[in-house]
């Protein structure tokens, strides 16, 4: 388990140092928060759609094999983005597109790998999250705030850093013993498809899959908000804060992960009530102070993350891991890609920061009100070990 965990980390700082370089880069270049905001909505919807397509394919045949082969197609897209030194706006958002499918579809196959070498669907996914592209921004972030610090052409050295990591983790991939076909009989991809956005709503799930789309929609647009605290502020360049605050974005998945062991209903409780509290006073602060908030927010969407990806998948039949995992992705990249897109535009306006303290503030009242409604003996169980 250890190595798989290594090589799936190993390729998540891949496409997330890209991204957090990527992003700066992009909003130097167009100066507009709605289209980050687009930008940050397509990653997402685009993402989902990478994970429905190989969905049902993650449930059987040579999983990490299949890992190594999309991991080859990312390798490909970032050799294409290197012959391209001055991309415009419309090149990025279409290679985001497909760099981002990838990422997504590899997501599933991440999360079937672990929970299949861990022995535990839940435990497989608290360890899918740390490794993922979130969990990995703790590393991603401090290797793009030093990046900035020995070349001006940060963007081309993320995407260098990302083929050598991608060539590391196909290595370590393909090394592996993995009986089993790679079929991917391409006819059935649309009934696949259609299994993986129906499977969150088996009825094994309920009513978790309700509660998580509820907390999705209640803390969506931090991407946005960690974009426009950093263009905002003149202290440091943009380009090194928001990496660095996707530092405690990454850093709150492996802090929160080991509260899963005991008492986390108590915990869900608890950090929606900081939810509450962030939002109320977001609604009156000052720039300065949102700094403040958004780093308090990451650990309560850390935390909902682990804690409701637990709920579901604790509670899924183990022969559509695969398929349900999908179907959590997809949901999450609809609303969080959504939201981006709404966030980016609220921000723009006067008063959206003081409107987006007041989502917050609502969001976190229906999520205890979620939480207290569902009765004890349908709660989860703990997780008996995390990350």
């Amino acid at each position: 388990m250890p190595r798989i965990f290594s090589t799936i980390l190993l390729s998540s700082l891949g496409s997330t140092v890209l991204w957090l370089l990527l992003v700066p880069h992009f909003a130097a270049a167009t100066r507009s928060e709605g289209l980050v905001g687009l930008l940050g909505m397509e990653r997402q919807v685009l993402g989902v759609l990478g994970a429905l397509i190989v969905g049902v394919w993650a449930d059987h045949g040579r999983v990490a094999h299949k890992f190594a082969l999309l991991q080859g197609l990312q390798l490909v897209l970032a050799a294409v983005f290197l012959t391209v030194p001055d991309a415009g706006p419309e090149f990025v958002l279409v290679w985001t597109a497909l760099r981002f499918a990838l990422v997504g579809a590899s997501s599933v196959l991440a999360f079937r790998l672990l929970a299949d070498v861990s022995g535990s669907s839940s435990r497989g996914a608290v360890l899918q999250m740390v490794t993922s592209p979130q969990g990995a921004m703790v590393f991603a972030s401090v290797i793009c705030v030093a990046i900035p610090a020995w070349t001006t052409n940060s963007l081309t050295a993320a995407l260098v850093f990302d083929l050598v990591s991608g060539a590391a983790v196909i290595w370590l991939l393909v090394r592996r013993p993995d009986p089993g076909d790679l079929g991917f009989e391409w006819r059935k991809v649309p009934v696949r498809m259609a299994a993986a956005v129906r499977g969150f709503w088996l009825p094994e799930l309920w009513p978790w899959n309700l509660v998580q789309l509820g907390f999705l929609a209640t803390l969506s647009g931090m991407m946005v908000y960690a974009s426009v605290i950093a263009e905002r502020q003149d202290v440091v360049p943009a380009a090194v804060v928001f990496p660095a605050a996707w530092f405690f974005y990454g850093l709150t998945f492996w802090v929160t992960a080991p509260l899963l062991k005991r008492n986390p209903r108590w915990w869900a409780l608890v950090f929606a009530g900081v939810l509450v509290a962030c939002g109320i006073l977001g609604t009156f602060a000052n720039l300065t102070v949102h700094m403040g908030l958004y780093v308090v927010l990451t650990f309560v969407n850390a935390y909902w993350i682990h804690y409701t990806n637990a709920q579901v998948l604790d509670r899924a039949p183990v022969e559509h891991l695969g398929q349900i995992r999908a179907s959590m992705i997809f949901y999450l990249g609809l609303v969080f890609g959504v939201g981006e897109q709404a966030v980016g535009l609220l921000l723009e306006r006067g008063p959206g920061l003081a409107l987006f303290g007041v989502a917050h503030a609502v969001g976190g009242v229906a999520l205890i009100w979620a939480v207290l409604v569902i009765s004890r003996r349908r709660s989860f169980q703990p997780v008996t070990a995390a990350a």
